[in-house]
């Protein structure tokens, strides 16, 4: 089933891919997720038609990319927000001079390790939830907690 449907479809979705991301490297990156997604859920995959396969991957993609998109712009928010505010130049400049690996040494491991998953990886509260075993809301209040902790620190160094 899967060098089919490569075969059939990695070329169409690396465009499709390329034609969002207006980068060779990441529209690569871009369909190989939506295939290992798709690997993921193979026994899905396995009762749709080809045209319904291709639908899948190309609306894979194209939510991989809108997630990087919102992610990417919370990122911003997040350093125009917790940026110390006399910095002239704005969140860039302002953490220009900062070294953000020893601002996030003094989070305990387990902290840090939560931030990255909600911030970097994109994971939920819920899916951070289901991998810690707490609830969402205790989640939810870690991150707050954690958020502080950095905003203090960028405001120290």
């Amino acid at each position: 089933m899967w060098e089919t449907l490569y075969d059939s479809f990695w070329d169409k979705l690396v465009r499709f891919c390329y034609k969002l991301t207006r980068d060779e490297a990441a529209a690569e990156d871009l369909a190989q997720e939506a295939f290992l997604r798709g690997m993921a859920r193979q026994t899905l995959l396995a009762g749709l038609s080809a045209q319904q396969q291709k639908a899948w991957l190309f609306e894979t993609a194209h939510n991989l990319f809108c997630d990087a998109a919102r992610r990417a712009a919370r990122e911003r928010q997040l350093l125009e927000k917790y940026a110390p505010p006399d910095s002239p130049g704005g969140a860039p400049d302002a953490l220009g001079g900062v070294e953000l690996t020893a601002v996030f040494e003094k989070l305990p491991l387990r902290d840090a390790a939560l931030f990255f998953m909600r911030y970097d990886e994109g994971y939920t509260a819920a899916e951070l939830a289901q991998l810690t075993g707490e609830p969402a809301a205790t989640v939810r209040t870690r991150l707050h907690r954690i958020r502080r902790q950095l905003q203090q620190a960028l405001k120290e160094e």
